[in-house]
């Protein structure tokens, strides 16, 4: 259990990505300008974690406010990657 609270704590304490690379990823998502669709109610992301970080948005159709969550470029690598280590380990 002591290797669970340690993972948790690596997931959880991880440095924000750049806005500019999650925007993209936003937009290549929805196919559509970030800001023809959003607009940011803080500028900089309320949360991050491992897989991806958090933003406060509006969206500009209905003005209703959402919990903007982009996934961290390369994740379902880093997600394989780590999964096949935690089996080795495992043995």
């Amino acid at each position: 259990s002591e290797y669970l609270d340690e993972l948790q704590q690596l997931q959880d304490n991880v440095p924000t990505f750049s806005n500019e690379v999650a925007f993209r990823i936003v937009e290549e998502e929805l196919n559509q300008n970030f800001e023809e669709v959003f607009e940011l109610v803080e500028k900089e992301p309320i949360a991050a974690a491992s897989i991806g970080q958090v933003y406060k948005a509006r969206l500009l159709k209905n003005g209703q406010l959402v919990a903007l969550k982009i996934q961290r470029p390369n994740t379902e690598e880093v997600v394989a990657l780590d999964l096949y280590v935690l089996r080795w380990w495992g043995g």
